[in-house]
């Protein structure tokens, strides 16, 4: 007679559910007091654990700052991947692209926020920042011969290593700090001036410092 008790299940990674509760609750109490006068104590009560399982997974406060930055790094590159998806590169395409980055405006600016305050925790602190560029300068840089740094005599590289870096904060600074009836530039118009730079330099590599309109 065949055996008809339930196969065991295979047990599920351990701590990643209370992990996973803990980042949200910091989060949100991060964004909503900010990082310097927000408490264990708080996070814990807004993730339903107790204070001694969040020093299960971190040791201090600063640490679980330091592991959501990673966590948003992570997030952006995965954004920044999806244009190396682009069936074929044109503008509606690129521009397309970009306002999906801007739609996650708001996170970002939050992100930023914790970023900053995550600055002034360390010395070092922006390192991770700069090994996050480069990460998104050699995902580009698989399709887009502007973002090939490898590619390039060594003699070239660095110099267009900062044209990358310059490119990248052209994209983070209109796609996060340019609002809808604000005072400033119009978004739409912002978008078509900076998808037109951006086709022009994953081609190029270069900036245009005045792009046909």
């Amino acid at each position: 007679m065949a055996d008809t008790k339930p196969k065991p299940r295979a047990p599920r990674p351990p701590g990643k559910p209370t992990i996973a509760r803990i980042r949200i609750a910091a989060r949100q109490v991060f964004y909503t007091k900010g990082f310097f006068p927000a408490s264990v104590e708080e996070i814990a009560a807004e993730a339903g654990v107790s204070r001694a399982t969040v020093y299960l997974y971190y040791r201090s406060k600063d640490e679980m700052l330091l592991d959501l930055m990673r966590q948003d790094l992570a997030y952006q590159l995965e954004i920044y991947a999806e244009l190396v998806t682009l069936k074929r590169v044109s503008l509606a395409g690129v521009r397309k692209w970009l306002v999906r980055l801007r739609g996650e405006q708001d996170e970002r600016r939050n992100s930023l926020n914790l970023f900053w305050a995550g600055a002034n925790l360390q010395t070092n602190a922006l390192d991770p920042v700069y090994r996050h560029h480069d990460n998104i300068i050699a995902t580009l840089g698989r399709r887009f011969p502007g973002f090939d740094i490898d590619a390039l005599p060594r003699g070239q590289k660095e110099a267009q290593r900062t044209r990358c870096y310059m490119m990248l904060f052209m994209i983070e600074g209109t796609t996060v700090q340019i609002n809808e009836g604000g005072p400033g530039p119009s978004v739409s118009a912002a978008l078509d001036q900076l998808a037109r730079t951006l086709v022009h330099f994953l081609g190029q590599g270069e900036v245009m410092t005045s792009p046909p309109i």
